[in-house]
């Protein structure tokens, strides 16, 4: 099926949270104040033309002091804006007959508003936005454009453009002479092998945007003859040949899944073997009327006109359809429905498994859009990363998120929340651009809850090979990072008198990340602080808690547990932890407290599961969120009987680097205990209950 970034050209606004000075930011034409200058606005398209009002071009107005920010002004319009330095951002979509409109974006970094003036946008000024890699067959995949400025030190605005490089073109480019040191630009594209092909063989073979509706096609490919079935009804199919044939309906974009459905099965009564259903986009949408919901929409009305939409997905699609049904879109959909019309033609529909290599490329420039655009990469130019997902379970299978972070700047398509399927017990080899990367790692099935979500931040080299592993045995409490929100505060910290909690009770065995859900009635659990022997306060939530204590310098013991019952957690199903530690008055930002991380990571399979019925050796890292520390003990112990009883393991090492010497029975699971102190006096006592399996 096609990534949704795939299946919608569409023009995205983030990260709007305040006001120009004298204007309201609404759509349309802007109420301004009556001080200040007129700024005018104006946009050339690729084939010379002149936009005006009606046409489809807009501009972002930003304030470069304040972050303020005017939405969808169309070109041609007039705004009277106060005396200040603003960013523009426009974009337009040039029709191309026959084909896939282009879109463009182009960029006055900043101009100095003193008097009265006009910008004119050339978009003949601009350059075609590509890329490609040394694996030809790499030929699929979503492209993203982004445009935005920095508004103080950690704050940005930026105006993005998804496009899929195999239908549509897209332009980028910045008003000659012009630069900003605020202003940053990203052009990221995430390519691997389609999952999903068709193509259309006569008069010569093109492709065409396709999805798969309701369950995915089995796998192999198939050159069928085409048969036009106009609307799919009884009167449409009469006295054509459809039999053993991939039949094209064209329905209205309005059509429910219903009555795609009984088209379907119509079809299926004529002896049709395949449908692909052309959804043609109203009238009104093609002219570029507004998309109610949509930020930018009026680039979004015209580029979305025709593509897959995605919505008719799902098992309650599955289960409706009695044919495999694809849904195609733009204009070489309407090619496709014209070639089956004229009759004696054929397709090519081809589906695959899951792709085992995928790139994530990024091509970051501030000041300025660069003039090159076009990237041709080889593999030895980037970052081979093995990315090896545990666990998991073709129910709840995860899904993949990469943001490039450069500068302060985040890019990349999952910016858009657009993620990349991942894999159930299985590896894929991923090539990333050199740099850091952020990942998160959610699970489908949970989607929006954050209940299984795992991040990491991993600082990538060219030619260099990795081997991330998402999901590992053995889950449990991990304080690798910071946190993402707010943003750069550690999970459990303190600043002036308020001890603010938020451990990671659900990290994997390489230390990426995870929460509790603390909506999700199948995770609970409490969290409780004692000082100086009291309890002082607790919250009924596991990992999670806010206490406001005495400045004085004072022991405490903080206690957290966590109970998870969730089908597609079946290993640490219960999490508990307690820390001795002392804190006082902080003076400044959060300081992270002296807790020490127990972190195991047994040798297990893309199961979670290690060898039963004899010795197993399992590596334990001992160390301290604030930094380092000097370990002076660990004891570990064993239950293969969910946790009522232990065994004492044989621990060796020293210097926050262990082994302990386990002796597993024939099956079943190991539940882990352990306790560890630093020569400051912080302890931790941590129980994983089912750590892994046993095989």
């Amino acid at each position: 099926m096609m990534n949704r970034a795939s299946t919608h050209f569409r023009r995205a606004v983030l990260l709007s949270t305040a006001l120009i000075s004298g204007l309201l930011a609404v759509s349309g034409v802007q109420a301004v104040a009556a001080a200040g200058y007129q700024l005018t606005l104006r946009m050339i398209d690729r084939n010379g033309a002149v936009a005006t009002a009606s046409s489809r071009a807009t501009f972002d107005v930003i304030g470069l002091s304040d972050g303020g920010r005017v939405r969808d002004v169309p070109a041609g319009t007039t705004l009277r804006l106060p005396a200040d330095r603003y960013a523009l951002v426009g974009s337009l979509i040039t029709p191309r007959p026959g084909l896939d409109p282009s879109m463009a974006a182009m960029a006055h970094p900043e101009l100095n508003l003193t008097r009265d003036t006009t910008v004119t946008l050339d978009t003949r000024q601009t350059a075609k936005v590509t890329a490609n890699v040394d694996q030809p067959e790499v030929t699929g995949g979503s492209s993203l454009v982004e445009m935005g400025v920095r508004v103080g030190a950690d704050r940005t605005q930026s105006v993005v453009f998804p496009f899929e490089q195999r239908f549509q073109e897209m332009f980028a480019g910045t008003l000659p002479g012009t630069s900003s040191t605020a202003f940053y630009f990203g052009a990221s594209h995430r390519l691997e092998q389609p999952r999903l092909e068709l193509f259309g063989e006569q008069p010569k073979r093109f492709p065409v945007p396709v999805a798969a509706v309701g369950a995915p096609l089995p796998v192999g490919s198939w050159t069928p003859a085409l048969a036009f079935g106009g609307a799919g009804r009884q009167e449409d199919l009469a006295g054509v040949e459809v039999r053993d044939r991939l039949v094209v309906l064209e329905l209205p974009s309005d059509t429910t899944l219903e009555t795609l459905a009984e088209r379907v099965a119509t079809v299926h009564e004529h002896g049709g073997a395949m449908v692909a259903a052309w959804l043609r986009p109203a009238d009104a949408v093609r002219q570029g009327t507004e998309l109610s919901g949509q930020p930018g929409s009026r680039i979004a009305a015209a580029a979305t006109a025709g593509k897959p939409s995605g919505q008719l997905t799902g098992s309650k699609a599955a289960e409706a359809l009695v044919l495999p049904t694809l849904q195609i879109g733009g204009a070489n959909a309407e090619r496709f429905a014209a070639s089956a019309r004229a009759g004696g033609s054929t397709a090519t529909v081809s589906a695959r498994q899951e792709i085992r290599d995928a790139y994530e490329l990024s091509f970051p420039a501030t000041g300025r859009v660069p003039a090159q655009l076009e990237h041709s990469v080889r593999k030895s130019e980037l970052a081979a990363v093995t990315m090896a997902f545990h666990g998991y379970s073709a129910e709840s299978p995860p899904q993949m998120h990469a943001i490039h972070r450069v500068a302060g700047v985040r890019l990349g398509m999952s910016r858009l929340g657009y993620g990349t399927p991942g894999l159930v017990r299985a590896e894929r080899q991923e090539y990333y651009t050199p740099g850091t990367w952020a990942f998160l790692n959610a699970l489908v099935s949970q989607t929006p809850s954050v209940g299984g979500d795992l991040r990491g931040e991993e600082l990538f080299a060219a030619g260099k090979s990795y081997r991330l592993a998402w999901n590992g045995a053995v889950t449990g409490p991990g304080f690798r990072g910071k946190r993402d929100y707010p943003a750069d505060k550690p999970w459990a910290g303190r600043a002036t008198q308020e001890i603010d909690i938020s451990i990671p009770l659900f990290s994997d065995g390489a230390g990426h990340t995870g929460t509790a859900d603390l909506d999700a009635p199948g995770d609970r659990g409490s969290t409780a602080l004692y000082r100086e022997g009291r309890l002082f306060g607790s919250q009924a939530t596991p990992g999670r808690a806010v206490f406001v204590a005495p400045s004085e310098e004072a022991g405490y013991r903080l206690t957290t547990e966590a109970e998870r019952d969730e089908p597609w957690a079946p290993l640490s199903t219960k999490v508990s932890a307690e820390w001795t530690f002392r804190s006082g008055y902080v003076q400044g930002p959060s300081r992270a407290l002296p807790l020490l991380e127990v972190r195991y990571t047994p040798a297990v399979d893309l199961a979670n599961s290690a060898p039963g019925g004899g010795s197993f050796t399992v590596p334990v890292t001992v160390s301290r969120q604030d930094g380092p520390a000097a370990i002076t003990g660990l004891q570990v112990e064993a239950s293969y009987d969910g946790g009522i009883t232990w065994r004492a393991a044989k621990v060796s090492g020293q210097g926050g680097r262990y082994n302990a010497e386990l002796h597993h029975p024939a099956t079943g699971s190991v539940s882990l205990r352990a306790k560890a102190a630093d020569a400051d006096g912080n302890t931790t006592i941590q129980s994983i209950t089912h750590a892994y399996r046993l095989r």
